[in-house]
C-alpha cells in the first residue's frame, strides 16, 4: 500500500499497537440489514459517527470527504460491512474503531495526512491471525526506508513490566514453535555490570555478542563487534573508545563552566553547564574506579537460548526478541527496514559482586 503523493515537510509513520477492544464489527458476509450511515465534524475537532453495515470503502470516502486524510486498504477489505456508534471520539480514536490494531499513521509533524489499515493475514512468520501481540513499538518511515523501534510505550515502572512480559510471552511463542530459530534479541540487565560479568554472562548462557551497550545514567552508547572478533577484545577496544570519549567529553564541561566564569557569570546562572560538568566528572570517577561499565548487550542465539536466559531474572532483566511477527513481514515488504532496540535504564546503579550473584 504505497502512496504516490509526495509531502514537503519531514513525513514518518508512527504504527500503534494498543490492546484495546473494538467497537465495530466486520462480518464475514454482506448483511441484509438497512444501511445508515452518519457522519458528524464537531468544532472542537471530534467526530460522532453512526455506521450501520456499511461497506468500510463507503465509509472510508466519507471520512476522507470531511477530514482530507488518505486512507489505505486492501481491495480484499474494501467490501466489508461496518458496524459503529460512537459520539465526540478524536480522530485517532475513529481510525482506532475502524481498523482495531492493525494501523499506521503517517503524519508530516503538523497533521495526520494517511493513514494505513494493515492486511490481518497469517504470514509465513506466524500462523497468528492478530499481529498487536507481537510487536510494542514504533515505526518511522522517511524516504521510503522504515525504521522499528522495539520499546514500551512510555517509560512508567508499569508500561516498562508490561513490555518486558509481552516480549518474553513473544519468546515463549517462538520455542514453541520454531525453538532452533535464529534470533537477535537485546538484553537489559537489572544492574550495571564489570568486563568480567558481562563475558562471564555470555559464556553460561551461550549467547554470541553483537553490539555492547556501554553506559553511566544518562550516558550511553554501542559498540558493535568486527566479524571474527573475540568478546575480551571487543571489550578492550570498547573500553579504548569510552576512555577517549569521557576524557574530551571532562575537558569539554571544564572548559564550558571556566568560560562562563571568566565572563563573569553567576553558578545560578549557568546551572545547566555545571549540571553538565557533574555529569562528566560523575562519568570519569566511575570509569576510574569501577572501569568500563555495561547495562546491555545485543546478542545473536536460538530461540530457546535466548528463552533460558530470559528465565534468569537475577542476572538478565528483559530479552528482547528483535521479531515483530505480522506487523515486521507487512512493513519489511514494502520498505528496506532497521530493527532499533535500546536497553532498558538499570533499576539500580550498584554493581553486584560476581560471587554474590553465584551464591543466590
Amino acid at each position: 500500500m504505497k502512496s504516490n503523493r509526495s509531502y514537503s515537510k519531514f513525513v514518518f509513520t508512527l504504527l500503534f499497537m494498543m490492546n484495546i477492544t473494538p467497537t465495530f464489527a466486520l462480518a464475514g458476509g454482506v448483511k441484509e440489514t438497512p444501511k445508515e450511515l452518519t457522519l458528524t465534524r464537531h468544532d472542537d475537532g471530534t467526530f460522532s459517527i453512526v455506521s450501520k453495515s456499511v461497506r468500510l470503502e463507503v465509509l472510508l470516502s466519507k471520512i476522507r470527504e470531511k477530514t482530507n486524510v488518505d486512507i489505505y486498504v486492501d481491495n480484499e477489505l474494501k467490501q466489508q460491512p461496518i458496524s459503529i456508534d460512537a459520539k465526540s471520539i478524536s480522530l485517532i480514536q475513529l481510525l482506532q474503531h475502524i481498523a482495531g490494531d492493525n494501523y499506521a499513521i503517517v503524519y508530516d509533524g503538523d497533521n495526520i495526512v494517511a493513514m494505513h489499515m494493515l492486511s490481518e493475514k497469517a504470514t509465513p512468520s506466524t500462523n497468528s491471525t492478530n499481529p498487536a501481540p507481537d510487536f510494542s513499538g514504533q515505526v518511522k518511515i522517511r524516504n521510503q526506508h522504515a525504521k522499528m523501534f522495539f520499546m514500551p510505550a512510555n517509560n512508567s515502572e508499569s508500561a516498562i513490566n508490561n513490555y518486558i512480559k509481552k516480549r518474553h510471552q513473544i519468546l515463549s511463542k517462538l520455542v514453541a514453535g520454531t525453538p532452533k530459530k535464529e534470533l537477535h534479541a537485546q538484553l537489559s540487565f537489572p544492574h550495571y555490570i564489570s568486563s568480567e560479568q558481562l563475558v562471564a554472562t555470555l559464556k553460561q548462557k551461550q549467547l554470541d555478542p553483537v553490539t555492547l551497550n556501554i553506559g553511566w545514567k544518562e550516558n550511553g552508547g554501542g559498540y558493535d563487534l568486527k566479524s571474527g572478533e573475540s568478546t575480551e577484545d571487543a571489550i578492550k577496544s570498547a573500553s579504548l573508545h569510552h576512555a577517549r570519549f569521557v576524557s574530551q567529553l571532562l575537558e569539554d564541561a571544564n572548559l564550558q563552566v571556566e568560560t562562563l566564569r571568566q565572563q563573569g557569570t553567576n553558578d545560578d546562572q549557568m546551572i545547566p553547564a555545571l549540571e553538565f560538568q557533574k555529569n562528566a566528572n560523575d562519568l570519569n570517577t566511575t570509569l576510574k574506579q569501577k572501569g568500563i561499565q555495561f547495562y546491555g548487550v545485543r546478542v545473536a542465539a536460538t530461540a530457546e537460548k535466548l528463552l533460558a536466559a530470559a528465565s534468569d531474572n537475577r542476572s538478565i532483566r528483559l530479552v528482547d526478541p528483535l521479531w515483530g511477527g505480522t506487523i515486521e513481514y507487512e512493513i519489511t515488504h514494502v520498505y528496506p527496514t532497521i530493527k532499533i532496540a535500546i536497553p532498558i535504564a538499570p533499576q539500580s546503579t550498584v554493581t553486584p559482586d560476581m560471587n554474590e550473584e553465584s551464591e543466590k
